[in-house]
């Protein structure tokens, strides 16, 4: 038997080599990737992000390849120390892309939270794969619905991992659906409350009078990518959880990649020079890795065309992968 060496120009790309499966396959507790490759919501900035969950998944796999020609599969981390294998069994699917309408944003939207309503109602973790940042509206409102065909009445929380905070009630010519009013229209589900809601990394002329008065009267929580280099990203991570989590049943975590400085991350329609650092992104979604309570999560903003290095996508998949590591990694014992 020949071995095969898992690499990202081979075979069908999935998320780390994760098995491709239809939404009827997916059980209770099961890891579920799915692409929503849109740019269809950018009103200011470059397109490109369509191209976005394709990437992802190619780069992912760069990262599997190395565990499997590692000796026992195995690898150490040097800073951790920890010895990390992939799992024999682990409960993840790649379900492929949610239909996409390139000429009708309101019909994709109908579809993406509706398949997102799928893999919730089943009992499985969405993972997005954007897709521009419009991708949090319907990812985040299929699924709140999700859950609450589940029978349950949750109250939800919201993590914002961004640049930009993208809470304008409109957003110039693309009205009010659009990658800069996602988390607006998110804010008006009655299962979330602005006392659950966080925003972590904004930095640079973001935020307009509106939306700062919105941020002061509802007591939302907003720390800047200053906040992070002074206080270290697990403290921002853990003050932001404590806001998210209060009295919530679930939270959904949405990541938008140009929250990393354009020196490192270039490859995104609207690149900011006063982000945080790629090793602070790391951090951050490494301490997201701890909290159970994180049910959904997605990553946007992706744009393959414009970073021609890929290191953009690179460190996209490679923070999703941090993030996820429980779910896909086993901690062993090697003595």
């Amino acid at each position: 038997m020949v071995d095969r060496l898992i690499t990202s120009y081979t075979g069908f790309p999935s998320f780390f080599n994760a098995p491709i499966k239809e939404t009827e396959q997916v059980v209770e507790g099961m890891t579920v990737v799915a692409g929503v490759p849109i740019d269809q919501g950018v009103v200011i900035g470059r397109p490109g992000a369509r191209y976005g969950p394709r990437a992802i998944r190619e780069a992912s796999m760069l990262f599997r390849g190395a565990y499997e020609v590692a000796s026992e599969n195995t690898l150490r981390d040097v800073d951790s120390g920890l010895w990390l294998r992939p799992k024999d069994a682990p409960n993840i699917s790649d379900i492929g892309d949610f239909h996409i309408n390139p000429t009708d944003l309101r019909d994709t939207t109908k579809t993406v939270i509706q398949g997102v309503s799928d893999i919730v109602k089943r009992g499985g973790m969405p993972v997005l794969l954007g897709g521009d940042h419009y991708v949090a509206y319907p990812g985040f409102a299929g699924f709140a619905r999700g859950l609450s065909e589940r029978g349950s009445n949750p109250r939800l929380g919201y993590l914002h991992i961004d640049s930009h905070p993208d809470f304008r009630d409109r957003h110039g010519v693309g009205g009010k659906y659009t990658h800069g009013t996602q988390a607006r229209r998110l804010s008006e589900d009655a299962r979330i409350s602005y006392k659950n809601m966080a925003w972590v990394g904004l930095n640079g002329s973001v935020i307009d009078p509106a939306q700062h008065r919105i941020f002061q009267t509802g007591g939302m929580k907003v720390m800047s990518a200053k906040v992070i280099r002074e206080q270290g990203p697990a403290e921002v991570v853990k003050r932001a959880m404590e806001v998210v989590a209060d009295s919530t049943d679930a939270v959904y975590v949405t990541i938008d990649i140009d929250v990393v400085d354009g020196s490192e991350s270039p490859g995104t329609g609207a690149t900011v020079f006063t982000g945080i650092t790629a090793t602070e992104f790391l951090g951050m979604m490494e301490a997201l890795s701890a909290y159970d309570i994180i049910k959904a999560v997605d990553i946007c903003e992706v744009s393959p065309p414009l970073d021609p290095t890929e290191r953009t996508v690179h460190l996209a998949a490679i923070g999703l992968l941090t993030l996820l590591t429980p779910r896909l990694f086993d901690e062993v014992d090697i003595d």
